[in-house]
This record gives C-alpha cells, sequence and structure tokens, in this order.
C-alpha cells in the first residue's frame, strides 16, 4: 500500500436527523442540561473577553440572580472590585508618600545647601536657619551639661535612644525644653548632636499641634538634620 492510499479517508457516515421525541425526554430527563451548557459557553466567552480587556471586571454588570438565590460570579465580582478599590488605595497611597518624600528631599537638599554656605556657625544660627525650612513652632539647643540633674532626669526615657524620639511631652520635659511658652498640647522631636566627643547637645523641634510630631512618624529625616546639624556645628577642617 502506498503513502497515498494511506492517508486516503473513508466518506463520513452522515448522522441520522435528532428525533424530537428522543431530544424532548433526554431535556426532560437531564433539566440542567441547556442551562449548563449555555453558561459553560457564557464562562469561555467571558474569560476571553477579560483576557483581552482586565478593566471590563470593574464596570461589567451582571444581571441579579432570583431573590434568595446566591450568585456565585456575582460574589466573585463584588470579591474582586473589592480587591481592586483596596489596590487602588493602596497605589494612591504610594503615589502620595512618594510626592511627600520627593518634597522633603528637595528640602534635605536647600538645608544642607544654606548650612554649608553659611560661614557664621553657632546655635543660634542653626536654629534659624532650620526654621527658615521646616514648620516648627519652637526650636531649641540645649547643651547638656547646662541641664540640672532634674532636668536630665525629666529626659532620661529620650536620651536612652540613639534614634530621634517624638512624642507629647509632660510638664517637665516642656520646662526643661521650651520653658513655659510652648503649650500642654504641643508635641515634639527629640535629637541628641555630638559635634565633638566630649560635646553633647540635644536639638529640640517644637509644634502646637499634639500630633506634630508622633511616635508613628518615621525618623529617617529627622536623623539626617540631626546629622547635618552636628556637622555644621563642628569646628572646619583646617588645610
Amino acid at each position: 500500500m502506498t503513502e497515498a492510499t494511506a492517508v486516503t479517508r473513508l466518506p463520513e457516515t452522515p448522522q441520522p436527523p435528532l428525533d424530537p421525541k428522543q431530544v424532548t425526554a433526554f431535556l426532560n430527563e437531564h433539566p440542567n442540561f441547556l442551562p449548563q451548557q449555555v453558561a459553560s459557553q457564557l464562562r469561555a466567552t467571558l474569560e476571553h473577553v477579560l483576557a483581552e480587556n482586565p478593566d471590563l471586571v470593574a464596570e461589567l454588570e451582571l444581571p441579579h440572580p432570583p431573590v434568595g438565590v446566591t450568585s456565585l460570579p456575582h460574589v466573585q465580582l463584588r470579591l474582586w472590585r473589592e480587591r481592586l478599590a483596596r489596590l487602588e488605595h493602596k497605589i494612591t497611597q504610594l503615589h502620595v508618600a512618594a510626592e511627600n518624600n520627593a518634597r522633603l528631599d528637595q528640602i534635605m537638599h536647600d538645608l544642607a545647601f544654606d548650612l554649608i554656605g553659611t560661614e557664621h556657625r553657632s546655635p543660634e544660627r542653626l536654629c534659624a536657619i532650620i526654621h527658615n525650612h521646616f514648620t516648627i513652632d519652637m526650636i531649641r539647643v540645649l547643651p547638656l551639661s547646662e541641664l540640672s540633674a532634674d532636668q536630665m532626669a525629666s529626659l532620661q526615657g529620650w536620651l536612652s535612644s540613639e534614634s530621634p524620639l517624638c512624642g507629647r511631652l509632660n510638664d517637665a520635659q516642656r520646662r526643661t525644653l521650651f520653658d513655659a511658652d510652648f503649650p500642654e498640647t504641643g508635641s515634639a522631636a527629640l535629637i541628641v548632636l555630638k559635634p565633638h566627643p566630649e560635646t553633647n547637645l540635644i536639638l529640640a523641634l517644637g509644634r502646637f499641634a499634639p500630633d506634630g510630631f508622633n511616635p508613628s512618624q518615621g525618623t529617617l529625616f529627622l536623623k539626617q538634620i540631626g546629622e547635618l546639624a552636628a556637622a555644621f556645628l563642628r569646628d572646619p577642617v583646617q588645610s
């Protein structure tokens, strides 16, 4: 037998027409056959459409099922929309955080530029420069050597940390850092400066708003401010 003979197809036997009575009997015995076939085809079509247009799921409206009947597609669509809403909210938060960080980066750049360009370096000048770049109601630079034992005790919880700390102040802390002019509802950020091995200073930034500085805030920029401030107060290197 040759190849040509091997691939020869036999003629297809025509299928007899369906007997309407048999079809009717089959559908009566299987009442879910047609709805399942339609649902299967509809699902395949929707999957293809959504694969090509994934954003369509956010706007697609399905017909509601009969009262009292739970529809799996409706539940899935609701869950997908809720997930999409959460993702969009998270993206918005990240976008806002990125914009805020970019703005703070620019402010830090401007602060560093002013500190570098200032010849007269003193705690008073440092406070003035920082005040020009940040929304701060009060700012103080305090040498630890000038604090009394009681004042040191009131700040001990703050000073024991290597990182800047933020939060509300009690009466003793408020008097130590800002005297009596600072409101009871105010908040502060405390940064320890070490411009010299034998010198320890406190850079205290105060805001009258209770949540102006709070423990939930990050301290990266405060730490950078402290490093710039310590370098500013350090004696310039002699060439």
